[in-house]
């Protein structure tokens, strides 16, 4: 089960791939070629977050532009769900546990080569080796890209962008609702803005939001820890009402194409903070809880985080450790605003990877 048979069984499948779809589609693939929803309540577009050792799935394009992006047909969906879900034994040997994760390797680059083929060609292989950075191996890999030409009129030097906003402004059915998020996206090249010296206006606030979103900051720079990824926070409005968000840290990979050494391909100045509304994840390591009158100071704290004992200080006031007199009484409170919010979706908070380290 470890040796390369399958590599070599699947290295045939893909190039009997080529073959069919050269066949059927001479002028190249084009948005035709990817399912637009038959109705309001479908889902032609999903996000997947990944959370350390566990992960959540959205409807639509939610978050910034991703690193990386997949395109399914439906033989790749049957041997996702096969070997994710009917076929996974949760209390299996290393050898099945392993196996899978190899097995997945083939997936994900199956779904990253089906997205490559709707670019031109002669971005493909840039881009997909800038998603494998320091793998000596990727050259054995390259049998994943097609050859055949797009059937789209690229009109940017940017294809990865201009391919997803052609799909969710131009392709997909309006009525489903799908859209990008005016806090978290930038079209690609496009940079977060600088934080606000002053708070004063909604624009203001809306400014200091997507400064967060920069690669670097203080705060995703500074607290590496892998139970550091996601950040349940409330903000306490002025009338009394409360909105929440998540924190969703996007932690940089050079490549995930290995079981083992991760650490050594993560690089903390790229990672990146999403703002997502409402609740993310089903495992929080962090509960957050702000004042609106606070909010210049929190974000301030985010981007400028430099591990000091003053703006520990500052997490203090804000971040609740699990030491904390009030941190039950605050689970609560999140636990009761998942369950009003979202109650065909929520469940009970696993609470086993919140946040170690305590102040």
């Amino acid at each position: 089960t470890f040796s390369d048979a399958y590599r070599k069984k699947y290295a045939r499948y893909f190039d009997a791939k080529q073959v069919l779809y050269d066949k059927n589609y001479p002028k190249g693939l084009g948005l035709e070629g990817i399912w637009k929803g038959n109705t309001a309540k479908d889902a032609p577009l999903l996000t997947v977050y990944r959370h350390f050792d566990s992960a959540s799935v959205h409807r639509g394009a939610i978050g910034e532009l991703p690193r990386t992006m997949w395109v399914i047909d439906y033989p790749q969906l049957e041997r996702i769900y096969y070997s994710l879900v009917a076929g996974y034994d949760v209390y299996g040997n290393v050898s099945h546990q392993t196996n899978v994760r190899r097995y997945m390797d083939f997936l994900r680059m199956e779904g990253e080569a089906n997205f490559l083929a709707y670019l031109p060609a002669k971005d493909r292989l840039p881009l997909f080796k800038s998603w494998y950075l320091g793998d000596k191996h990727i050259e054995k890999k390259m049998y994943h890209i097609m050859d055949h030409e797009a059937k789209i009129n690229y009109r940017t030097s940017y294809p990865k962008g201009e391919f997803i906003e052609k799909v969710v402004k131009k392709h997909i059915l309006k009525s489903t609702g799908i859209a990008f998020d005016s806090i978290n996206y930038y079209k690609e090249g496009e940079h977060p803005p600088r934080m606000p010296k002053k708070f004063r206006t909604h624009r203001d606030f809306l400014q200091g939001a997507r400064s967060l979103t920069a690669a670097g900051t203080g705060f995703v720079k500074h607290i590496t820890d892998h139970g550091a990824n996601l950040m349940h926070l409330r903000i306490i409005m002025p009338d009394g009402k409360d909105r929440v968000n998540t924190l969703v840290v996007n932690r940089w990979h050079d490549n995930v194409n290995s079981l083992f050494g991760e650490e050594k391909r993560l690089d903390s100045n790229k990672d990146t903070i999403d703002i997502i509304k409402g609740s993310v994840g089903s495992y929080p390591n962090l509960f957050a809880v702000v004042h609106h009158k606070d909010m210049p100071d929190f974000f301030d704290l985010i981007v400028n985080f430099d591990g000091s004992e003053k703006d520990m200080e500052r997490v203090k006031k804000y971040l609740l450790s699990r030491s904390d007199s009030k941190f039950w009484e605050t689970f609560d409170w999140f636990q009761n605003h998942f369950n009003k919010a979202d109650p065909l979706q929520a469940g009970l908070y696993d609470l086993n990877r919140y946040y170690r380290k305590v102040w």
